[in-house]
């Protein structure tokens, strides 16, 4: 793309917004919806059954939908597993004035609606019906309502929550939990999709908010709630005596989706035996009813836009109307103009009319006259929708799994490995003080004040390696360190090196954004998550910059890393440079090759692929277009390394699934391409990798933020199970969906085949290796994209960035074979729709595996929510023992001193080499920042710390002596003063002295002050050495020397002694007073004074 870019022609098409009566007319106009209206109507008593057919898609949503509204009554929708997710995503948006209810989520709030007689829709699976409840006249009773501003009984309160099968913990994380500290009361009830936090003054509420079981943070304030008791039964018995249908009252409607499965159900004559006295409604999917709606299922067009626009065409001709549900008209209206430009003006002279409703619909259909299209059936990526259901995004957090616990090592920076023993108060002068105890080789102990918290770290290394303990006293530690931290020094200057070469090597410098850069990010359809924005944002600002780009984009299977790249490449080819676009296999190449030509199908870009997939001769064509600069953007596997690839003018180099790439070929890359920017994108980075970007050899973004219906994946680990893996395949293959089963040996390959297909008669199966011919490959995968094989056998070739959303079970046999950073890109080939997925680990009997083996299968079974491919990066570390992170000889320094101490140590290394040795690579003003504050010491004679009875975990108050302990800034503290205030209640004076001196400390260590002696009447600074020829030569000791010449003459009476070091004795003034937190403000405001203004 050489030249200025613009679009194909101008769009001709027109948006017509419409209300959901557009679908109702044509709902009311069809003799299905008419004869079932009658006959409901006739039949206002209990017992009926009738049946419906021919609705495909949303329209048996619209359906209910309707039926809710005009009966007027409560309606009941059991839905089998393969319909359960059209009903919860539409519904919602159908029904505005109506509360709708999934049983197995929401069942409090449901029963609750249904007591006050409430017209509610309630969503239910068969098992949902089985629930064993409570009688309903005892339910009924179990309801507390609390209300801001109005008493209630505290103690009642308490009571209630005992009775009714509520749970008190130490902190709220699940439904049924409650927690109480002092006036604040935390409570989860059943049924509610958040906790909410109670705060009283006596018996009278005088708070209600919503809070985050992540961060246990406040969000919402609320007005009032209502707490209800456990609706399920004790005794699982009970449920041949209640459920839910006994809740429900005489008048409902009940709807059976899909009949057929519903009467395979084991206990479906019990269940048809307790619905008769209800009308029903049965929908069948496979036979044609009495009332056949006579819908056709929409096509699935997988972006395809001038398929759609054949489409809209034929359907103009006939007079048929085209509708798109949507969330926005914008999205709609760029939809409709990308079509309208793949129709030539003779076909549509007026042009395309579309109608628009908002709404977000699961799926499409066709319908008396209406042609309706979802975003999942234009662009074959499933929806997002607001699911009523519960879902956590958040992977877990290396800082869950490391909580200091007591009897865990630790390390001490200036004393060595430890065992943690306890949190305890003692008595230093005339204050009480909390210190960490840690215990050392011969039962030695040392107490460490909180105030040097960040000194101390857990001890991590190689999973199973016990340390040996530190004597104190003995200068064994201090030596060990020394020693590390100059073989660190040796490595870290090879890496600054390369880093410094990376910064001076010539690169080129893109422009700012242009308008057809921005006409091209319009048209991503999607909304960008807000790490995919602020990956977007890094990588524009390296390419900008004259230095050559290397930044590593880290982020799960289908959170947006190729939409990146993609803008990265418009970036580049807009201005006038080749992009090479490098996977690890033949197959990933041509998916990215159709989804690159996809993106930039309106603009004037030409894209070509390099692989054993394309013929010699057209790979030679390729070749000569490539150097006479006619390709803009080529896709390729290791192909693109060979010598015979010669590039005109390559601007951006993107490296996709980086751990798949031998470092020979990262060298050849580098060597071949020193000034090029360069993208690398992993959801598993090597631990090297990982490691060179922490440490800022190479800049990183993580992506972590996942789309909003994707669910986590369901992983089981099991042994060889004929009858579990054919359930497995049929459970997918009866929804309608992909299986995996992957064999890494080839010669096993046929063997698995036959298995399957014995297992699994008439099942469409098929293999795939690496070794196969190449159009014979290919054939197999576009095959299986184009869901005409139902299993997949194959090796590990699929591992890599496949995206085909219908493949949502992988049967990984052989599991403990695999490393884990390669099991967790393999289990990220499914659940990359809203479609729940499911991956088994298929393993030899555990008692025979080996300990790491069985480590890594322990993680990938535990990593199981959304976004954890950083920290399974992060746990590989730890596995290995970080032995191949920067050369085998590592380890054991980590053995030694643990992971933490070690990473600390590497980073103190870099910084010096910046500041000391490579100063002139990174600018003064760079080396500066990077000098870190000295720690200076506090001395007080005031009660600091968090007493017990308000925090009476010893792990989270250890947990806030370290946020505190790290908090850099005023900003910092004051979000954990608010923190600790919205959680626990008001801090008392002790933690209010406590965050008074960390913010007294900081500016005292930015300073350069060695020591703060805060007594009853005096205040010492103890100034640093004479040697500190940058502290005596600052403004701050020059404006000190003034000062006490001056104006602190009266009221600070100041006098300097001089032993050791100098000491500067200031009297306390009569303001403020005896308050601590008052007197180290007074002093924190004159120490700034003379940090910041100059004293004439």
């Amino acid at each position: 793309m050489k030249t200025s870019v613009k679009r194909k022609k101008e769009p001709n098409a027109s948006v017509t917004r419409r209300s959901i009566a557009y679908l109702h007319e044509a709902l009311d106009d069809h003799s299905a919806w008419k004869g079932l209206a009658r006959e409901l109507g006739k039949n206002g008593d209990r017992g009926l059954i009738t049946a419906i057919s021919g609705v495909h898609g949303s329209l048996v949503s619209l359906v209910a939908s309707r039926l809710a509204a005009e009966e007027q009554v409560p309606l009941l929708i059991v839905a089998g597993p393969d319909y359960f997710d059209i009903y919860d995503n539409d519904l919602s948006g159908l029904l505005e004035s109506t509360a709708v209810h999934t049983v197995s989520d929401e069942l409090a709030p449901a029963l609750g609606a249904l007591g006050e007689g409430k017209k509610v829709v309630l969503l239910a699976t068969v098992d949902d019906l089985l629930l064993p409840l409570k009688n309903p006249a005892e339910s009924s009773q179990a309801v507390l309502k609390l209300e801001t501003g109005h008493e209630t009984d505290y103690g009642m309160m308490t009571g209630f929550l005992a009775a009714n099968a509520y749970r008190n913990r130490e902190f709220v994380e699940e439904e049924g939990d409650f927690s109480m500290r002092g006036s604040i009361v935390d409570i989860f009830p059943f049924g509610s999709k958040t906790p909410v936090r109670a705060e009283f003054f006596g018996d009278s509420v005088t708070s209600l908010r919503a809070f985050d079981i992540n961060s246990q943070l406040s969000g919402e304030t609320l007005s009032n709630i209502v707490v209800t008791g456990s609706f399920i039964a004790e005794d699982e018995r009970a449920g041949d005596d209640w459920n839910l249908m006994d809740y429900l009252p005489a008048e409902t409607l009940v709807m059976v989706d899909d009949i057929a499965s519903f009467l395979a159900h084991e206990k479906a004559g019990h269940l048809s035996g307790r619905l008769e006295k209800f009308r029903r409604i049965d929908v069948n999917r496979f036979e044609k009813e009495r009332h056949d709606f006579q819908a056709g299922a929409q096509s699935r067009l997988n972006a395809n836009f001038r398929l759609l626009a054949r489409e809209l065409c034929s359907q103009q001709a006939q007079n048929l109307r085209t509708v798109f549900a949507g969330k926005s008209k914008k999205e709609i209206e760029e939809l409709a103009e990308f079509v309208s430009e793949e129709i030539g003006d003779a076909e549509t002279p007026a042009g395309i009319e579309v109608n628009w409703i908002a709404l977000d619909l699961h799926s499409g259909f066709v319908f008396n006259g209406c042609d309706v299209y979802t975003e999942s059936d234009i662009f074959g990526k499933l929806h997002t929708h607001k699911s009523h259901r519960k879902r956590s995004f958040k992977g877990i957090s290396l800082k869950d799994l490391q909580k200091l616990k007591v009897g865990d090592y630790i390390v001490h920076e200036d004393y060595g490995i430890g065992i943690f023993r306890a949190m305890e108060t003692i008595e230093v002068g005339d204050s009480e003080q909390e210190c960490v105890l840690v215990e050392y080789e011969g039962g030695d102990q040392l107490y460490v004040n909180v105030q040097n918290i960040r000194l101390l770290s857990k001890y991590t290394a190689a999973e199973g390696s016990l340390p040996t303990l530190s004597k104190l006293g003995s200068p064994k530690w201090k030596t060990r360190k020394n020693k590390v931290k100059q073989r660190l020094k040796d490595i870290a200057s090879n890496l600054i090196k390369l880093y410094a070469k990376r910064k001076t090597t010539p690169g080129f410098a893109f422009g700012e954004d242009s308008i057809f850069q921005r006409e091209f990010e319009a048209s991503f359809i999607f909304d960008e998550t807000p790490d995919q924005l602020k990956a977007i944002a890094d990588v524009k600002k390296d390419m900008q910059s004259p230095a050559p780009m290397d930044r590593l984009i880290c982020g799960d299977a289908g959170f947006g890393k190729t939409e990146i790249a993609m803008r990265a490449a418009f970036k580049a080819v807009e201005a006038g440079k080749q992009v090479a676009v490098l996977t690890p296999t033949t197959v990933l190449a041509h998916q990215h090759a159709e989804t690159f030509a996809r993106r930039f199908d309106n603009f004037p870009v030409s894209i070509a692929v390099l692989s054993r997939f394309v013929s010699r001769k057209d790979q030679k064509a390729t070749l000569e277009m490539i150097s006479k600069g006619m390709v803009d953007i080529v896709i390729g596997t290791h192909r693109l390394v060979s010598r015979d690839v010669v590039f005109q003018d390559l601007g951006l180099l993107v490296i996709d699934e980086e751990q798949h790439f031998g470092v020979s070929t990262k060298e050849k890359l580098r060597q071949a391409f020193p000034g090029v920017d360069t993208l690398t994108m992993s959801a598993t980075p090597i631990p090297r990798t990982l490691q060179f970007s922490m440490l800022g050899a190479r800049d990183l973004s993580i992506v972590s933020t996942p789309p909003k219906n994707r669910q986590p994946v369901e992983t089981l680990i099991t042994g060889f199970d004929s009858q579990g893996i054919e359930a497995a395949v049929r459970r997918e293959i009866n929804r309608g969906g992909q299986v995996f089963f992957l064999h890494n040996r080839i010669s096993g390959l046929d063997q698995a085949q036959n298995t399957v297909r014995e297992l699994v008669p008439g099942a469409r199966i098929a293999t795939a290796h690496g070794q196969m011919p190449a159009g014979e490959l290919e054939n197999v995968m576009m095959a299986f994209i184009n869901h005409e094989i139902d299993v997949l056998i194959s090796t590990s070739i699929i591992g890599s960035g496949l995206d085909i959303s219908n493949a949502n079970t992988i049967i990984i046999n052989r599991a403990d074979m695999f490393g884990l950073s390669d099991l967790y890109q393999l289990r990220g080939r499914v659940g990359r729709s809203e479609r729940k997925a499911y991956c088994h680990l298929i393993t030899p009997p555990v008692h025979t595996l080996k300990r790491e083996a069985m480590q890594r299968l322990a993680v990938i079974e535990s990593f199981t929510e959304l976004g954890s491919g950083f920290n399974i990066a992060m746990r590989d570390l730890e596995i290995r023992g970080a032995g191949n992170l920067l050369g085998a000889e590592q380890s054991g320094a980590i053995h030694e001193l643990g992971f933490d101490l070690y990473q600390k140590l590497l980073e103190e290394a870099v910084t010096e080499l910046k500041t000391g040795a490579f100063r002139e690579i990174f600018g003064e003003e760079e080396a500066a920042g990077l000098l870190p504050p000295t720690n200076c010491d506090m001395s007080f004679h005031f009660d600091a710390l968090i007493p017990d009875h308000y925090i009476s975990s010893t792990q989270e108050r250890f947990a806030f002596y370290e946020k505190i302990s790290k908090a850099a800034s005023d900003d910092k503290l004051a979000a954990i003063e608010s923190e600790l205030r919205d959680r626990f209640g008001n801090p008392p004076q002790d933690v209010r002295n406590l965050l008074g001196l960390a913010s007294l400390k900081n500016l005292c260590s930015t300073i350069g002050l060695v020591k703060l002696d805060i007594q009853h009447r005096t205040l010492s600074l103890h100034l640093p050495g004479e040697d500190q020829a940058e502290f005596y030569n600052g403004s701050f000791f020059r404006n000190l020397v003034t000062s006490i010449q001056t104006e602190w003459m009266q009221p600070y009476k100041p006098r300097f002694q001089q032993e050791k070091k100098m000491k500067l004795h200031l009297n306390h003034p009569p303001q403020p007073g005896n308050d601590p937190v008052a007197l180290m403000e007074h002093y924190a405001a004159l120490l700034k004074k003379l940090s910041a203004e100059p004293t004439s």
